[in-house]
């Protein structure tokens, strides 16, 4: 269990660094649109929802999960503006300016982190836990509107969006194709 929970905050940790550097990359590279879509990318609340749901399957049993999935959050929330603040990048305010973050993320940590849990089940309930993270990647970026008029429409959010969508699908299929293979 140790392991798990070593492992939960590796995770926690390591977004909110690629998260910090895809900004920084974004800010030295003057706004590039390859740093920008790599920096939408790592802010996405899909990438933030699917490593709560990560945390819930690593320690598997749902009253970790329950407390694994907040967790993370607010590892990561925590770490991206301590480390942000001690870079430069972000204001030492960016804590109390973000409280709204940091609740989000104990709020929806929890079902989060149980989703997770459940996706270790070897039946058609962990099958549908394991589709929620690549069902949340294709509908967010058609839900937030990245795609503008058209599919390229929206300039570096249309592209952001057009990788989700598609790492969605892929994930999606990966999880119906192997749980249809589990269940016969």
């Amino acid at each position: 269990m140790r392991r798990a929970w070593a492992l939960v905050a590796l995770v926690g940790a390591g977004l909110a660094v690629l998260t910090l550097l895809a900004a920084a990359a974004a800010d030295q590279l003057d706004g590039h649109p390859a740093a920008r879509v790599v920096l939408v990318l790592a802010n996405a609340g899909s990438v933030w929802a699917g490593q709560a749901v990560l945390a819930g399957w690593l320690v598997r049993r749902a009253p970790a999960a329950a407390l694994a999935g907040p967790a993370v959050g607010l590892l990561s929330l925590v770490t991206y503006y301590v480390l942000g603040a001690l870079t430069g990048l972000t204001p030492w305010s960016g804590l109390a300016d973000n409280l709204g973050w940091l609740v989000a993320a104990a709020l929806a940590g929890v079902p989060l982190g149980l989703v997770g849990a459940l996706a270790r089940r070897r039946d058609d309930l962990g099958v549908l836990a394991r589709l929620v993270v690549p069902a949340g990647a294709v509908l967010e970026p058609l839900v937030r509107g990245w795609l503008g008029d058209g599919v390229l429409g929206g300039g570096v959010l249309g592209v952001a969006g057009l990788v989700l969508i598609a790492a969605g699908l892929v994930g999606g299929a990966i999880v119906v194709r192997r749980g249809i293979v589990t269940s016969r």
